[in-house]
């Protein structure tokens, strides 16, 4: 039997990885799904065709919310348990990069859907979504492994 003694503080681990993160990808869903109405992209269309999105300017901007939100999708589980292992052996920092991400990713969102840029160019606002994902990472790999590989 092994047991994982928790820090303290890693109550803001949890509310980051377990909260923060779950509450955004909500709200990319609900954007995702109120531009789908008004761009009228029927079930199951993941998205509007280059036509579609001539005819109607909705369109196009639910292109760039699916793709926000697919975009999030493919990064938020991995970024979740990162800072969940971060958190082990650091709280504080884990639970504050952790927060960056989510800001970040808001960003993202924000610049990709409302911006008005072309091809969803408004995005990179908040690229830096990917600078915090490495650091969450770096800090579960080797701040982290190492130790959870000497048990």
């Amino acid at each position: 039997m092994v047991a994982i003694t928790l820090p303290d503080n890693y109550g803001a681990v949890i509310g980051v990885a377990l909260g923060a993160i779950p509450v955004l990808g909500f709200i990319h869903g609900n954007i995702t799904g109120s531009l789908r109405k008004q761009a009228k992209v029927p079930y199951p269309h993941s998205y509007a065709s280059i036509e579609q999105c001539k005819e109607n300017a909705k369109a196009e901007q639910f292109n760039c919310a699916q793709r926000a939100h697919a975009n999030f999708l493919e990064n938020s589980s991995q970024t979740m348990l990162f800072t969940l292992i971060a958190g082990l052996k650091y709280p504080e920092l884990a639970a504050g990069i952790g927060g960056l991400w989510v800001l970040f990713r808001t960003l993202f969102m924000y610049g990709y859907v409302y911006s008005g840029k072309p091809q969803g160019k408004g995005r990179m606002i908040g690229a830096f979504f990917w600078l915090a994902q490495g650091a969450l990472w770096g800090l579960s790999v080797f701040g982290v492994g190492r130790d959870l590989l000497s048990i």
